[in-house]
């Protein structure tokens, strides 16, 4: 059997890997580049406003080449919001849960109030009440970006730290919805001195089984 003409043409003129490597390079900073202009532009302008046109203006990058990477504003938009976002962070145990919960609501608020996370965000429910290609995408980021906390809180109820009757989404409904609550609504500071330990005090001494216990072990340290 005859290899097809295009094998023999790959076979004759072989491109080498060096090659290959400064091309797939080359594409990923074209894209990485065509990603942070999209997630500028969404905290510039929002969502609605963005095209094609627009993205390619401000980065440099040709129309042909963005839609040879992404079919439409939804797809591209989803993946600069990945792009912004990035990975959840690693969780590192700090003792007990009052402890804890210190630890990571003071890194999300600093997260919404000094990263691009917090600037694009208001774009990011635009985007999921008024495009369809959005659906179940916020709240399914949400509850992955949660699950670090969801985890520690059910590890206190194990270890008998909270009350069996303790309601962990309510928890972290309460905590994360009074951050969100300054960054969309109010617009005073998230990270405020004081606040995140206040909140945290008032779920807990609701839920926690020995909230006077815990709150004794963190003004000693």
């Amino acid at each position: 059997m005859k290899p097809h003409k295009s094998e023999v043409l790959e076979n004759k003129f072989p491109e080498s890997g060096g090659k290959r490597a400064r091309k797939t390079t080359q594409m990923m900073r074209t894209k990485q580049a065509v990603l942070d202009t999209v997630v500028v532009l969404l905290s510039e302008i929002g969502y609605r406003a963005i095209t094609i046109e627009i993205i390619s203006q401000r980065c440099g990058v040709a129309r042909s080449t963005i839609y040879r990477h992404w079919k439409n504003i939804p797809e591209l938009t989803i993946d600069a919001f990945d792009s912004a976002i990035g990975d959840t962070p690693e969780f590192p145990e700090q003792g007990d849960v009052r402890s804890n919960l210190v630890f990571l609501y003071r890194q999300f608020g600093k997260s919404l109030s000094r990263s691009i996370w917090g600037r694009v965000l208001p774009s990011l429910i635009e985007a999921s009440h008024n495009d369809p290609k959005f659906e179940n995408y916020l709240s399914s980021m949400a509850n992955v970006r949660r699950q670090n906390a969801r985890e520690m809180l059910q590890r206190a109820k194990s270890k008998g730290e909270l009350k069996p009757e303790a309601n962990v989404e309510w928890i972290l409904d309460t905590l994360s919805g009074a951050l969100y609550h300054r960054l969309l609504i109010t617009g005073t500071a998230i990270d405020e001195p004081g606040l995140v330990d206040w909140l945290i005090d008032s779920v807990l001494s609701t839920t926690s089984v020995s909230y006077t216990h815990l709150r004794a072990h963190e003004t000693v340290l």
